[in-house]
């Protein structure tokens, strides 16, 4: 155990594993009848407060404790189900969790990738860039293997497929924000690729390779950004694009297509707002 806080007569424990001290556990423990509830699976926190009987609020580095991967920062608040005598219904599951969405100043730098625990690391896992193009609210991004070999062709597909690794930087003088994707090409892939009927196999259109996304601009301007263009940097892919004033926060929402073989992420922008901000 790593540390016990009393609350009107329960308990919140927090605990972990001493060969993993930055990640821990929370469980909520009901002093009257020693009910017993883990609140959470194993996680790295920054914070977490008790916000009434049975109910805490959590904020996560988002570094994952299971895979070397950091994503987004978590902020969610879980609440035991029933009382100090047990669950509601025996069906019901003992706990309820409710997320909050991550919103980021873009001014801030921002790494979401592969990471070895005391920073980004390299990955081995190679993509082509399938699609991209702004959206009224941001910019949407997809993925397929990268063509140019076996080996790359094959690193896209260990475990689960995933976007690749990102990091965005901001000029506040001239508001560019950029955003690089790492191990990443606009074109891989020749014409007659073998990679093609394993392609078809797993249910790609046929015949992808070669594939090829143009670089410069990505079209017109919207609510958010301005100036978008898009280019190869030696192994990666750059997005540059001018905010607006109106892009305030933004969060970064992932998924993907076609069986786990098109990952894929959105880069979503919002305006300030009071409701959520506060009042100057």
């Amino acid at each position: 155990m790593r540390k016990l806080t009393p609350y009107e007569g329960d308990f919140l424990v927090e605990y972990g594993y001493a060969s993993d001290p930055d990640t821990s556990m929370l469980d909520w423990v009901f002093g009257a009848t020693g009910r017993r509830v883990q609140l959470t699976a194993m996680d790295q926190f920054e914070a977490y407060e008790i916000i009434a009987a049975g109910q805490v609020r959590c904020t996560t580095t988002g570094q994952s404790a299971v895979v070397p991967w950091k994503g987004l920062p978590e902020t969610y608040t879980v609440r035991v189900l029933g009382d100090q005598d047990g669950v509601i219904d025996s069906n019901w599951t003992e706990t309820e969790t409710t997320h909050e969405t991550a919103w980021l100043d873009p001014a801030e730098p921002l790494y979401l990738g592969y990471w070895d625990g005391d920073g980004p690391a390299a990955s081995d896992r190679w993509e082509q860039l399938y699609d991209a193009r702004i959206d009224a609210d941001g910019l949407s991004f997809s993925f397929i293997p990268n063509g140019d070999s076996l080996e790359r062709f094959q690193s896209f597909f260990p475990a689960a497929t995933t976007t690749p690794s990102l990091e965005t930087s901001y000029d506040p003088d001239t508001r560019r924000f950029t955003l690089r994707l790492y191990n990443t090409s606009l074109e891989s892939g020749t014409t007659g690729s073998a990679l093609n009927g394993d392609l078809a196999a797993m249910g790609y259109p046929e015949n992808l390779y070669p594939c090829s996304f143009p670089a410069g601009s990505l079209g017109r301007d919207s609510h958010f950004l301005t100036d978008v263009t898009i280019q190869e940097e030696g192994e990666d892919v750059v997005v540059s694009a001018v905010l607006t004033e109106r892009a305030y926060r933004f969060t970064v929402e992932t998924s993907n297509l076609g069986y786990d073989n098109i990952p894929s992420f959105r880069i979503i922008f919002r305006e300030q707002n009071p409701d959520m901000d506060g009042r100057d």
